[in-house]
């Protein structure tokens, strides 16, 4: 069975944004969206969406506060395409993932999408791990 965490090769979106048009922003009525309301929704976002907002923000309102948000958000995908799988995909590939993607998962979805179902599959997956090397 192929592993859907190494070297996914999926374009969810072709990764490269102009400055969008608001019509085109992944959060509808985003210029009638306080700054705290933004912020809030910003979390839900995969990195290409981030972008899009964050290239639209710059161009636009340029608020201090969102562009902060934005900056911290961002970041890489612990593998490429992540954010274009569905929880299921990422927790079939779990089984076969090495230490290090692991981490990477991990880490990212505390940081950003905070999803039940792949929190506790790592933690299936790591318990799991250790309890055959130890028993091995």
């Amino acid at each position: 069975m192929k592993n859907p965490l190494n070297g996914l090769r999926r374009h969810a979106a072709a990764g490269v944004h102009s400055a969008a048009a608001v019509d085109d922003l992944p959060l509808a009525g985003y210029d009638r969206l306080d700054v705290g309301q933004l912020i809030a929704r910003l979390r839900h976002l995969s990195q290409v969406e981030l972008t899009a907002v964050d290239d639209y923000e710059r161009a636009h309102a340029n608020r201090i506060d969102v562009l902060n948000k934005l900056r911290y958000l961002r970041g890489p995908e612990p593998v490429e395409g992540y954010d274009a799988l569905e929880p299921d995909e990422i927790v079939a590939g779990l089984r076969h993932a090495d230490n290090p993607t692991l981490r990477r998962v991990r880490e990212y979805e505390l940081k950003f999408r905070r999803r039940d179902t792949v929190l506790r599959a790592l933690a299936d997956v790591r318990h799991n791990g250790l309890a055959a090397s130890a028993n091995g």
